[in-house]
């Protein structure tokens, strides 16, 4: 006789139970929200319960932090589709600021659907509602929510060192669910908000000598292991990003590509080979027929120095299989393009680090990718002849504004000492 403690005669847990030892509740986010591992896929999954019911999703990854932030977009969507700006109001009928912050958030996202909204400005405004505002105001009555109580959530912002611009986009989603409130009548009016002043400072940008030493550095030091990375790189090389802490062959193409060709380090994430068209007639250069970016859609034409660095690129990649239309130009293994700008931004700055040209000298800030984006403009404005503004402006998709109050905001009279002291010539 076998013994009732048998296999055979042990409880079997369906394939697509959830494993116990890799449940994870999103941080931040209610406890209901959850993502799990099962026997029956390698995929992560995610489950929430809203209105009676569990709702469950493949992920479609097997990299944890993607499956968490697909887990977001997922509770986000979930509560726009399920509870649109319905409002339950309780028994008690006092009408909580909570109970106004998912309706706004469903507004925002139908806004974003029709592309009036960034994707990249709902993602903030998400945030700072779920971390900040709701954890503050939550549980206080939306018609008891006045100047005072906004500005001693400003003031609570404040001593915990945030920046203005962060503290600026937690007013913007504060008064985001007072005008939902004020628009449906559940209150009378709408608060005064206290003043958030934002002193811009520009990115640095490398000059010439700079640039050079970029480049040479990170030729020098390809596959080169980034030396003591940080904790969030050590975190993230657990998710199979180890291959990407060490300086891959293709930064150096990236560095010169960037500082010839004007384009946003978003740009680079999404540019594939069918957004590029090579022009060869009395001028060569790269003409770019990028996703919009920032509301601008119109293509971009590069520097000629562009044009061999992409044909370098391509080449490299084609040895792999990897320089079709639809492949990426930097890392196309990664479909996923969530964490490229993230890897990519690793190697940059170790190589800057090694360089010994990591702060500006002008202001003493970090430089990042984007800076890479500043030296393009700048270089133009020193190097460019008698290109106008309007003219680099609308190229670089950005605006004469933007370039004076930003781009050229490094610029010294000196670095112009020749125009400054020319002269006309004779006709």
């Amino acid at each position: 006789m076998c013994a009732a403690n048998e296999d055979d005669y042990r409880y079997h847990r369906h394939r697509t139970s959830p494993i116990s030892s890799t449940i994870y509740s999103i941080p931040n986010y209610p406890k209901k929200l959850r993502i799990y591992l099962t026997n029956s896929s390698p995929y992560w999954q995610v489950c929430c319960f809203f209105k009676g019911k569990t709702y469950r999703r493949s992920l479609k990854t097997t990299i944890r932090q993607v499956a968490i932030r697909a887990a977001k977009d997922f509770f986000h969507q979930s509560v726009a589709d399920l509870y649109g700006t319905t409002i339950n109001i309780r028994e008690d009928k006092v009408l909580l600021f909570s109970d106004l912050v998912a309706p706004t958030i469903a507004i925002e996202t139908a806004r974003t659907q029709r592309g009036d909204y960034s994707a990249a400005g709902l993602n903030i405004l998400r945030n700072r509602l779920h971390k900040s505002v709701e954890p503050h105001f939550g549980k206080m009555p939306i018609d008891k929510v006045g100047y005072n109580e906004i500005s001693e959530f400003l003031q609570h912002l404040s001593k915990l060192k945030k920046s203005p611009t962060t503290i600026q986009q937690h007013m913007v989603a504060t008064r985001k669910v007072m005008n939902f409130a004020y628009a449906n009548n559940y209150i009378k009016h709408l608060p005064k908000f206290p003043t958030v002043k934002i002193n811009s400072i520009p990115r640095g940008s490398f000059n010439l000598s700079e640039y050079k030493l970029l480049v040479q550095t990170a030729k020098r030091y390809v596959h080169t292991k980034i030396i003591d990375p940080t904790k969030s790189q050590r975190k993230r090389g657990r998710f199979h990003m180890e291959p990407y802490l060490t300086i891959s062959p293709e930064l150096q193409w990236l560095i010169r590509f960037m500082v010839n060709s004007f384009i946003r380090p978003s740009d680079i994430k999404n540019l594939q080979h069918q957004h590029i068209t090579v022009v060869r007639n009395e001028h060569t250069y790269l003409r770019m027929n990028l996703p919009e970016s920032k509301k601008h859609d119109k293509p971009i034409v590069t520097i000629q120095s562009a044009v061999p660095v992409y044909e370098q690129l391509k080449k490299y990649h084609a040895l792999n299989g990897r320089a079709e239309a639809t492949d990426y130009l930097f890392f196309p293994e990664l479909r996923d393009r969530t964490d490229v700008l993230m890897l990519l931004g690793w190697q940059f700055m170790f190589v800057q680090k090694i360089a010994k040209i990591e702060a500006n000298a002008a202001n003493g800030r970090r430089r990042t990718l984007y800076s890479l984006r500043h030296t393009a403009i700048t270089f133009r404005l020193l190097y460019g002849g008698s290109i106008d503004l309007l003219t680099l402006a609308r190229n670089a998709r950005t605006s004469v504004e933007m370039v004076e109050k930003f781009y050229s905001s490094n610029l010294t009279a000196e670095m112009n000492i020749d125009l400054l002291q020319g002269k006309r010539k004779k006709s």
